[in-house]
C-alpha cells in the first residue's frame, strides 16, 4: 500500500511537467515505416498492470509461504514475472489469463524449460471460469477493475485453500480494511473482516 501511495505521488509529479518542455514527436518521413508498437503493452481497457518490480515479486512469494507440494492458482499472470518464481517453489501453477497475447507469452517463457510440465494456462475470464481448478494457494496481481467481483467470488468458493496473496489498488485496499464508522466502511469491509 505504501508503495502504491508513493507511485501515485510520483505520477502527480510527472503530470506537472509542461508540454513545452517535452521534445516534439518525430513523425516518419514519407515512405518510412512507422515504428512497431510493443505488442505486450498493458491493455488499459482490460485494466492490466504488469508486475515488474522484483522486490514486490519476492515479497509476494515470501508471504505466500509456498511449499513444494502446493498447487498455486495465479490470476492474471501477465508476462509471467511472478509465474516463473511461483514455478520455482510450487508443484504446479495454474494460471488464468483473459488476454490471449499474455497467455501465449507465459507459455513461451517456460517452453523448453524444466517448468513447462508444471504450468497449466487457462485462457479466459476468471470471473466466468467454472469451476475453478483445485488450488492450495491463490496469488494474484489482478486487473483493478475486477477487484470487487473477484473477491466476492473468492469468498463464495467451497474449496478450502490455505492462503491468498492478492495485490489490490490502494483505494480498494482501504475500503477492504475500513473500520465500522469509517467513511470507507461498506459491504465489502463487512464481508472480508
Amino acid at each position: 500500500i505504501a508503495l502504491l501511495r508513493m507511485l501515485l505521488g510520483l505520477r502527480g509529479a510527472f503530470r506537472s511537467c509542461s508540454r513545452a518542455a517535452m521534445p516534439p514527436k518525430k513523425r516518419p518521413r514519407e515512405g518510412q515505416k512507422r515504428p512497431v508498437r510493443n505488442l505486450l503493452a498493458a491493455n488499459k481497457v482490460m485494466g492490466q498492470n504488469f508486475l515488474k518490480n522484483p522486490l514486490i515479486v519476492d515479497s509476494i512469494i515470501e508471504k505466500a509461504a509456498i511449499r513444494s507440494t502446493d498447487t498455486v492458482l495465479e490470476i492474471g499472470p501477465g508476462t509471467g514475472n511472478l509465474t516463473i518464481k511461483l514455478l520455482q517453489r510450487a508443484k504446479k501453477v495454474v494460471a488464468i489469463e483473459k488476454d490471449p497475447r499474455m497467455a501465449k507469452e507465459v507459455l513461451k517463457r517456460v517452453h523448453g524449460t524444466e517448468f513447462q510440465r508444471s504450468l497449466q494456462v487457462l485462457q479466459g475470464d476468471v470471473l466466468k471460469v467454472e469451476p475453478w481448478p483445485f488450488f492450495n494457494i491463490l496469488v494474484a496481481n489482478i486487473p483493478y477493475n475486477i477487484s470487487s467481483p473477484l473477491l466476492f467470488k473468492l469468498l463464495s468458493l467451497e474449496n478450502s485453500f490455505r492462503c491468498a496473496v492478492i495485490m489490490f489498488q490502494d483505494e480498494f485496499a482501504q475500503r477492504l480494511t475500513a473500520s465500522a464508522g469509517d467513511g470507507q466502511w461498506s459491504r465489502l469491509s463487512v464481508n472480508t473482516q
